[in-house]
C-alpha cells in the first residue's frame, strides 16, 4: 500500500509533541470510549502532463496532527492537522469540514473534500459533490486511493475516504467558496516538499505516494491494486518520544490505551 511512508524531504510525518500525546490518550482513557468516526471523502484532482494535483489552501481546518520537521538542525515543530492535532490543551469545540477551532488560525493545504451528507448516496458521491461546492467542475473518473480514520484520542472522528479523480472535459476547477483562500495546479513532490508541514498525515502521505508516478493512467492503475482496509493510525510512547504508528507496522499498539 505504500503506507510506510514516516518522513519526506525535511517533514517527519509521525513525530507528535510527547506531552500532548500523554495528554491525549490520558483523556481518552478518562473518556473511556472513542467517539464514533463520521463518514467523509477527500478528492485529489489530477491532471497532466506532467502529473500535477489540485492544491487548495484553507485559513484553518478540522484537526487531525501535522508533521513536524524533523532535521537535526532545525527545531521540533509541532502544528495543528487536519485529522490527528494532538494540541488537546489548544483545543475546545468541535471541528467540523470548513469550521473555525479555538487558538491560532494557521494556513493549512489540502484537497476538496468534507463530511458525508443524507441525501448523498454514497461516500464516492461525498467526493463528487465536494468537489462541485468548492470548485465548479465535474468529475469524470474517479478512483479510491485510501481510507484513513482519525485517531481514537480525538474529539471529532472521520472515516475518510481519499480519492484520486479526473476533471469532466471543459471543466476547470476555481475557488467558488468563502473559505479557500488559493488554489493551484502543483506536482505531488514539490506540493508535499513545500507544504508538508502544513497537511495532515493522510494528505501528505497521498501526495508522497503520488510522487512515484509520471502520469494520471499510472496513479489509476495502481488504484485498482491498492488495499482499501481502514487506516487506523494510534500513538507509540517508547523512551519518551511520541510517533503515530499505522496497523502492520511494528510497536503498533494493541489498543489506543496500550501505552497510557
Amino acid at each position: 500500500m505504500g503506507m510506510s511512508i514516516q518522513r519526506y524531504g525535511k517533514w517527519d510525518f509521525r513525530a507528535v509533541d510527547t506531552a500532548s500525546a500523554a495528554r491525549a490518550l490520558a483523556r481518552l482513557k478518562e473518556q473511556g470510549a472513542p467517539a464514533e468516526p463520521e463518514r467523509a471523502a477527500a478528492v485529489v484532482l489530477l491532471r497532466e502532463a506532467p502529473l500535477r494535483v489540485f492544491l487548495l489552501r484553507h485559513a484553518a481546518k478540522e484537526p487531525f496532527g501535522l508533521p513536524t520537521i524533523g532535521r537535526a538542525d532545525l527545531p521540533q515543530v509541532t502544528v495543528r492537522e487536519r485529522w490527528a492535532h494532538l494540541d488537546v490543551d489548544g483545543y475546545s469545540g468541535r471541528g467540523v469540514p470548513g469550521g473555525a477551532l479555538s487558538g491560532p488560525r494557521t494556513a493549512q493545504y489540502g484537497f476538496p473534500g468534507g463530511r458525508h451528507k443524507p441525501d448523498d448516496p454514497d461516500v464516492a458521491m461525498t467526493g463528487v459533490r465536494a468537489v462541485e461546492e468548492e470548485t465548479g467542475a465535474l468529475v469524470a473518473l474517479q478512483r479510491a486511493w485510501a481510507r484513513w480514520v482519525t485517531p481514537e484520542y480525538e474529539p471529532v472522528r472521520f472515516d475518510s475516504w481519499i480519492y484520486v479523480a479526473t476533471l469532466a472535459e471543459g471543466f476547470q476547477p476555481r475557488i467558488r467558496v468563502r473559505e479557500p483562500e488559493y488554489a493551484t495546479w502543483i506536482g505531488p513532490e514539490q506540493a508535499v516538499c513545500q507544504y508538508g508541514g502544513q497537511m495532515s498525515v493522510p494528505e501528505a502521505t497521498t501526495l508522497a505516494e503520488l510522487a512515484r508516478y509520471s502520469t494520471v493512467g499510472e496513479v489509476f492503475a495502481a488504484a485498482e491494486q491498492r488495499e482499501m482496509s481502514p487506516v487506523l493510525p494510534r500513538v507509540s510512547l517508547v523512551d519518551d518520544e511520541a510517533r503515530l504508528v499505522l496497523p502492520g507496522e511494528e510497536g503498533y499498539p494493541t489498543d489506543a490505551l496500550a501505552t497510557v
